[in-house]
């Protein structure tokens, strides 16, 4: 590509940079990822990915917090003029609306909160302005809820006004994070969707369910050269209407948004060595389950080492979706003892939401297919470091929170998988916990052998 691609990302997790990274090395894109908004200010002309969270609040976290929105001025005022003096870039701007839960309080009493908003809420033709008048609030929950979504809003559509006649903003991204159910969230982005079919002429304005995927996406669009473009995979049962348990929507709708958004066209054809491993039944559940009834980690492993999963096929791109937050126990038996077959493919994804998951699939799948690689190591990396990951999340993290285990009580959980698996063609040169929880782990290899 001639132009560089910036990306201001959406926080500091590995799951907002790292993957991006590793890709334009893999494709020697000459990209970088940004952690701080100041530093925008010295790039030059370009494409910029641009999380409006970020820019605004420093990350997705303070952007729930009613705090954060006093005094945003002066950062509205410096992102106008950093879009307008950009003549020759081109900018593509995502934000999330807030989650209904905002990481505080009783949880039940939340989403109960939220169901009788949502209740009172739901005939709206005017969330904000209903929200502004909204009158007396019963608790000091609901009126934190409210604050932050009135104020939220009220930003984003700030920025639409203000965004109107710039040519270069080609898309802006209106995106629904860990929904779990629908509420307040879908109301405010079909809200946000009527107003920004009546003020944009230039920007294209889309509304999709996920968040730390939507980067990826964005970075997959912008390399897809070819529009309409079909996309084949296979997968071990029909799509139908499966849900997850955090996207508030359906499995089929995300497919549909997914093709809307990247002008694709997705289609199961057996014989494609795209693989999508689905759940059973209607709902996504999550991993922990697979291992829950296990007090003991040596336990489970000895029940771990007697699972077998055949495979009567060859992948090259691997969508773990049958469970949230994790992968299926016989998909990660099938790789530990098959790690030839493992750092043979182009991908493998299973991590946090159904949209994540896929979404990140799909994204690297379509770069794939649109460029070359020079450096496959990059590759190799995010394949393993990806299902790691994976196993960390619903293998290892169980036994880790229930036993507050420390990073290097972690590092030798993996280690003992990896004698008894003989999975060892590589060093772990690094391990940590981002934000200093259990959620998520970063993990680094040293070196993939034999590629």
């Amino acid at each position: 590509m001639e132009k560089k691609i910036f990306l201001l990302a959406l926080d500091n997790r590995p799951c907002s940079y790292k993957y991006f990274n590793y890709l334009s090395k893999a494709y020697d894109l000459k990209s970088s990822a940004i952690f701080n908004s100041k530093d925008l200010f010295s790039k030059g002309e370009g494409i910029f990915i641009i999380s409006v969270d970020n820019f605004f609040f420093d990350g997705i976290v303070n952007s729930r917090k009613v705090e954060y929105f006093l005094n945003l001025e002066e950062r509205y005022r410096l992102l106008l003029e950093f879009l307008q003096n950009k003549k020759h870039s081109d900018f593509y701007l995502y934000v999330s609306v807030p989650r209904l839960l905002l990481n505080f309080g009783n949880i039940d009493y939340i989403i109960e909160i939220n169901r009788k908003l949502m209740n009172k809420l739901k005939n709206s033709d005017d969330i904000l302005k209903d929200y502004e008048n909204y009158g007396n609030f019963d608790s000091k929950e609901e009126e934190y809820i409210l604050t932050v979504r009135r104020e939220k809003l009220k930003l984003i559509k700030k920025i639409l006004e203000g965004i109107k006649d710039l040519k270069n903003v080609k898309e802006f991204l209106v995106v629904i994070d860990d929904s779990q159910i629908k509420g307040l969230n879908f109301i405010e982005i079909s809200y946000l969707e009527r107003l920004a079919k009546s003020i944009f002429e230039h920007t294209k304005f889309y509304k999709l369910v996920g968040l730390d995927e939507i980067h990826l996406l964005i970075f997959a669009k912008i390399v897809n050269r070819e529009r309409k473009r079909v996309i084949k995979f296979s997968s071990n049962n029909d799509i139908t209407y499966k849900k997850s348990i955090y996207e508030g929507i359906s499995l089929k709708t995300l497919i549909k948004q997914y093709e809307k958004y990247l002008d694709i066209s997705l289609f199961r054809n057996d014989f494609s060595k795209y693989y999508w491993n689905l759940f059973d039944g209607k709902f996504q559940k999550e991993s922990f389950i697979q291992v829950k009834d296990f007090e003991d980690f040596q336990d489970f492993l000895e029940y771990f080492s007697k699972l077998s999963y055949g495979v009567d096929r060859v992948f090259s791109d691997f969508a773990d979706l049958s469970f949230a937050n994790g992968a299926s126990l016989g998909v990660l038996k099938y790789f530990l003892e098959n790690y030839e077959k493992l750092v043979d493919l182009n991908s493998f994804w299973a991590w946090n939401t159904l949209a994540n998951t896929l979404g990140s699939s799909l994204a690297q799948y379509i770069i794939s297919v649109n460029l070359i690689p020079k450096n496959d190591m990059f590759i190799k990396k995010l394949v393993v470091e990806n299902f790691l990951e994976s196993l960390y999340q619903t293998i290892i993290r169980p036994f880790a929170k229930k036993g507050l285990w420390n990073a290097e009580e972690i590092k030798q959980a993996f280690l003992f998988l990896f004698k008894k698996f003989d999975f060892s063609n590589f060093c772990i040169d690094r391990i940590s916990l981002p934000w200093n929880r259990y959620f998520e782990i970063d993990i680094i290899i040293k070196e993939v052998k034999g590629v």
